[in-house]
């Protein structure tokens, strides 16, 4: 879907909690209504097994509240997520900040993908972030076995490796490496009790062009190969990696490319790859544009919005950063190729 800008001041931000079974998201659920008593929340759980809100902390949610039990919103649910969204955009006045906590088994692409790909929801909400809680004490096994957690890492734009004092401190690291090794633009916050310690996760604006453009521009993982990794333990990493098969794929252009092409090319790409490609991110030079275009997709929704203009004597580029399982390198490189425009 091709969508131009739109006044995100006039919709509802959305933080997305995802993270498997046991993670800790409720807990980070109480502690961002606890941290922000001012705010006026609606919430919509769809996690069950686990305590809940903390009852202390009812009274001071003004807006709708939501509890989705026996499935998942991005599934069996699906009708009763849109019907609580309804509910919501009917007291949007009343309400600052819509958190979801999905199921710890929710595909969180399809979460995202209803407040991009749906016109009537995109007209009211606004992805603020999407937030995975990572259980220290069993990511790594988790990551090996669940593919829906390896995806909740992929789509993250922040990881709370929460219940880091139940592993040993040089442990961290390596869980570091692997989160990274799946996502190599996202945040990795180490917590206790989901304790983020004055670190901002409301109002983030990471689904916002400026931070797009800014986490793209940060990624320098281009032409990274498994086989340039040397020690053992980023050895390990890179086999589980190859074993999972996510990773990011980054190409950077000094040419231009033709916006219409473009688009259909992307169009056609994420239509026949959704259900292997997370996430993208791109900054883009166009013919005949003055400003770059800041590119961004989830599953098969897809936004560009107009950037800043390019700066007196830089030189235009492209730079895309592709995120998903069996990613071909080669044929991404040489379709974007072929689409690009002689000078």
């Amino acid at each position: 879907m091709f969508q131009g800008n739109s006044p995100s001041s006039q919709r509802i931000p959305v933080t997305i909690i995802t993270g498997f079974l046991g993670s800790g998201k409720t807990t980070l659920l109480n502690n961002i209504i606890r941290q922000h008593h001012g705010l006026r929340f609606a919430i919509i759980e769809n996690e069950f097994g686990e305590m809940g809100i903390d009852g202390d902390l009812l009274d001071s949610v003004d807006g709708p509240m939501f509890e989705l039990v026996n499935g998942c919103i991005c599934c069996s649910l699906h009708n009763d997520f849109y019907k609580a969204l309804q509910l919501i955009i009917e007291k949007q006045s009343h309400i600052d900040h819509l958190l979801v906590e999905a199921t710890g088994i929710a595909d969180p692409l399809c979460v995202v993908d209803v407040f991009m790909a749906n016109e009537t929801i995109s007209n009211h909400f606004v992805v603020d972030s999407v937030i995975c809680v990572a259980n220290a004490n069993d990511i790594e096994e988790i990551l090996d076995s669940e593919s829906e957690a390896r995806k909740q890492i992929a789509v993250a734009d922040l990881v709370l490796l929460n219940k880091i004092d139940m592993v040993r401190r040089d442990h961290i690291s390596t869980l570091r490496q692997l989160i990274s090794g799946i996502n190599p633009m996202t945040k990795i916050l180490e917590t206790t009790f989901a304790h983020t310690n004055g670190t901002p996760l409301l109002q983030t604006h990471a689904y916002s062009h400026r931070h797009v453009e800014a986490t793209t521009l940060s990624f320098d993982n281009i032409n990274l190969s498994l086989q340039d990794v040397a020690s053992d333990v980023q050895g390990r990493l890179a086999r589980a990696a190859h074993r999972h098969d996510i990773h990011a794929e980054g190409f950077v252009f000094d040419g231009c490319f033709d916006l219409e092409m473009f688009n259909i090319w992307m169009a056609s790409y994420l239509y026949f790859n959704q259900q292997s490609l997370y996430r993208v991110k791109g900054i883009l030079n166009f013919k005949g544009k003055r400003k770059k275009f800041v590119f961004q997709a989830v599953k098969g929704s897809y936004i560009f919005e107009e950037g800043n203009e390019w700066k007196e004597g830089e030189t235009p580029f492209s730079k895309i950063v592709f995120i998903g399982k069996f990613l071909n390198r080669k044929e991404l490189e040489n379709n974007l190729c072929k689409l690009l425009q002689k000078r």
